[in-house]
């Protein structure tokens, strides 16, 4: 899995490409994320476009990203969810969880509301 980040004003997009599996690339992201808090990032949006594949460990870091967040009063976003990873959301339950936008700059805005 690759990951791209960009920020835009106090969000911070990870654009993530690739399969969301076990391995060290899941690890590392992880680790990102716990990173990005520790700094103060409160905002936080998946780009999910490129990802075709994600297992339980990525939903498993999905969980514990939201998790995280949300102690920290903050917030994650999903964004531009393929069919294959939104299949999987709707099975699992965690379209209830989680706040999904089909475009980057609806997920920016749903910062401020």
């Amino acid at each position: 899995m690759k990951v791209r980040e960009l920020v835009r004003g106090e969000v911070t997009v990870l654009e993530l490409s690739g399969r969301m599996a076990e391995g060290r690339d899941t690890d590392a992201l992880s680790d990102r994320i716990n990173q990005l808090s520790e700094n103060g990032t409160k905002k936080i949006i998946f780009d999910l476009g490129k990802v075709h594949w994600i297992d339980s460990s990525g939903l498993g870091l999905l969980i514990r990203a939201y998790t995280r967040l949300q102690t920290l009063d903050g917030d994650l976003k999903l964004v531009r969810v393929t069919r294959s990873v939104s299949s999987l959301l709707k099975m699992t339950k965690l379209t209830t969880v989680f706040d999904v936008h089909d475009t980057l700059e609806d997920a920016i805005a749903a910062f401020q509301s």
